[in-house]
């Protein structure tokens, strides 16, 4: 197993190096019974005293304790000293674990022991844990020991309870006499703040004593037999002082409440002679000064609960309420400037709900009733003339208005021509007060098919033109909508003006007389007319009539210079319709850009060059010029598959023989 002869066992050699020894007991008895059995050779290698032995010291230095000293004399006490101060210190340390009057209760406890040979009588707990195991019963430890000595448990426990009760009474004393000086210092701030409290009182006090000495004399001022009666400016005076050097009491008590009291009477009187309709600025400014001082932060509310109501509107309804009302009553709705002038000039100052009664209660109900007792037929007076006014003031609330008017209208129109130039002054200032959908059904119900009447019944006569049927028609322009003008030209006119170009080409014209006539009409009408479709495509028609007569080999006589002519009119009205085309387009970018629809600041369209390159862009189509090559001029351009030159604003491609105009759209289809 790796034992070496001379060396210790173990794996670092740290055991013994001998065998173990046996030693023969002396007797019978149990192990120890006849002291120690440790061979040398278990005292050389582990030279550690046996636990044992100083168990048995210890208990004998321990019972020489109750014994006399062995050499005679008397032990000295030993004496611990405490200061107060140490005490007190002990008394804070042990502040929360314990309590002078708990450990008095203990020290007080009677204790009965009875786990000795005796009964025993302890007078504390600590008694007991200071209780000396006493060998009354142990057998003399030696030869030389001396009987044990005199002991006086009570006396000394009886020391210790007048000690301990006196050390716990010098601290119980220290911590009462601390709380004092802290009742001292707390009653001392408490003091301090009463005071400024008090005074703080005092002084609210003095204030409203002077408040209240101050109603005092606005109430005997008030008063019939008063020699010094209260006027409204001095009331107002008043007020304001109260406002700005007592503004908390003035806020807290609700001072403003006695002006229901105090200046009430005094407006009533103010106002008791006023007509609005005649002055309608009387007691405007007195008014607004007393809304500054009354009014409160709050919403204006339009209930009729006189207690919660605020002072201010209290006091318009109850005052300046009455006397508005009976105007009102009185007030013819016809004669509806100076009532809306009155209304106007208080709008700033009455509260929004009493305005709001007056249009809806007392205003409205006059101009209904007045509408239906109005006649277009026999007023002399145009009805807009006394409701428009009041479109500022009333607004929506007017619509219950515009049925009537409407059905009384039509009813005038019944029996109109459109000769009569009167119906549009009546009509025109309610296209913009009635909604678009009603207008429009206004317009289709009663004054299209009297233009279509006017139409249809119109005679064009190139020798002999009579334009005044025309003109009727088409001042309504801006009356009715685009497409119902459209509608009655293309059903009423066209057709008829088709007709009469066909049948003046029949018959050997003078193309100078047609092309003169063909641009005498295209003048009459609006470029927003020129610029729809339909109006395009039946002028477009015409010129393609006047080309195939002037191309046409039947009938012999040709006039020289016709057929130039009329190539140059088709050629310039076609341009002409190309570039407004473009202009349209090109006004449609840029406001798209600015309103920033898909085109950013720096992608602004600045020419048309611009817009079309846009355009190729947007569908990706390839917009280059081609290097070298001019037509007039002018650079070429591929546009797709597309060879293309711009001249002021127009596109040019190139056919099969010549360059033709075209539009960018259709540039864009083609090239797709």
């Amino acid at each position: 197993m790796g034992y070496v002869p001379g060396r210790g066992l173990g794996k670092n050699a740290q055991g013994i190096i001998a065998p173990i020894e046996a030693k023969m007991r002396k007797g019978k008895g149990a192990i120890g019974a006849y002291g120690s059995e440790r061979t040398e050779q278990s005292l050389k290698d582990f030279p550690i005293v046996d636990s044992d032995e100083d168990a048995d010291e210890e208990f004998l230095k321990e019972m020489s304790q109750w014994r006399k000293d062995p050499t005679g004399g008397k032990k000295k006490p030993k004496y611990n000293y405490k200061t107060v101060e140490e005490l007190k210190a002990k008394g804070t340390t042990s502040l929360g674990r314990k309590m002078a009057t708990p450990q008095t209760e203990l020290s007080q406890v009677k204790v009965i022991d009875m786990t000795g040979k005796e009964q025993k009588v302890y007078y504390s707990y600590s008694q007991i844990t200071q209780k000396h195991d006493i060998p009354d019963d142990v057998q003399s430890l030696g030869k030389d020991a001396k009987s044990e000595g005199f002991s006086l448990p009570e006396l000394e426990h009886n020391l210790e309870l007048l000690i301990e009760m006196t050390e716990q009474e010098i601290i119980q004393n220290d911590r009462q006499l601390q709380y004092e000086k802290d009742m001292v210092i707390n009653i001392s701030h408490e003091n301090e703040k009463l005071s400024e409290v008090l005074e703080h009182e005092g002084k609210i006090i003095d204030k409203l004593s002077h408040i209240l000495q101050i109603v005092e004399d606005c109430e005997k001022r008030l008063q019939p037999s008063c020699e010094n009666p209260l006027t409204l400016e001095e009331c107002a005076n008043i007020f304001e002082m109260l406002q700005e050097k007592y503004f908390e009491e003035y806020k807290m008590f609700d001072l403003a409440e006695l002006s229901i009291a105090v200046v009430f009477p005094l407006l009533r009187e103010y106002f008791k002679a006023w007509n609005p309709l005649q002055d309608n600025e009387y007691g405007l400014e007195v008014m607004s000064k007393w809304r500054k001082l009354l009014e409160r932060d709050q919403l204006q509310h339009g209930g009729c609960d006189m207690l919660s109501m605020d002072p201010y509107h209290r006091l318009m309804w109850e005052v300046w309420m009455p006397s508005a009302r009976n105007i009102v009553s009185q007030w013819l709705p016809r004669n509806c400037a100076p009532m809306v002038d009155f209304l106007e000039n208080w709008m700033p100052v009455v509260p929004l709900w009493i305005l709001d009664n007056i249009l809806e209660q007392l205003v409205f109900p006059k101009l209904q009733r007045e509408v239906e007792s109005w006649n277009p037929l026999t007023d002399t007076v145009p009805i807009h003339a006394w409701i428009h006014p009041w479109l500022p003031l009333m607004q929506m609330r007017l619509e219950p208005l515009y049925s009537p008017i409407r059905n009384k209208l039509s009813n005038a129109l019944q029996k109109w021509h459109p000769s009569d130039s009167s119906a549009k002054l009546i009509l025109l200032p309610w296209k913009d007060v009635f909604t678009p959908g009603s207008w429009e059904a206004f317009m289709v119900k009663n004054i299209v098919p009297k233009l279509g009447m006017c139409v249809s019944e119109f005679v064009i006569n190139p020798h002999q033109q009579h334009m005044d049927a025309f003109h009727w028609v088409m001042d309504w322009e801006d009356m009715i909508s685009p497409s119902s003008l459209i509608g009655l030209l293309e059903k009423n006119f066209f057709g008829k003006w088709l007709q009469v170009l066909c049948s003046w080409l029949s018959n050997s014209p003078n193309y100078e007389e047609i092309t003169k006539w063909y641009l005498g009409w295209k003048s009459m009408f609006s470029d927003q007319v020129l610029a729809h479709p339909t109006v395009k495509e039946k002028f477009n028609e015409a010129l393609d009539i006047m080309n195939r007569a002037v191309t046409s080999t039947v009938g012999g006589y040709m006039q020289p210079g016709a057929r130039e002519n009329i190539a140059y009119l088709t050629h310039t009205e076609r341009r002409r319709d190309f570039q407004y085309e473009a202009m349209q387009e090109r006004r449609e970018a840029e406001n798209m850009a600015h309103r920033g629809i898909g085109v950013t600041s720096t992608s602004i369209p600045m020419n048309f060059k611009d817009l079309i390159q846009a355009k190729a862009e947007e569908h990706n189509i390839v917009f280059m010029p081609l290097m070298g090559k001019r037509h007039e001029g002018k650079q070429l351009y591929t546009f797709g598959r597309i060879i293309i030159y711009i001249d002021r604003g127009v596109v040019f491609v190139q056919g099969e023989k010549t360059w033709v105009p075209t539009s960018l759209q259709s540039l864009i289809d083609m090239a797709k």
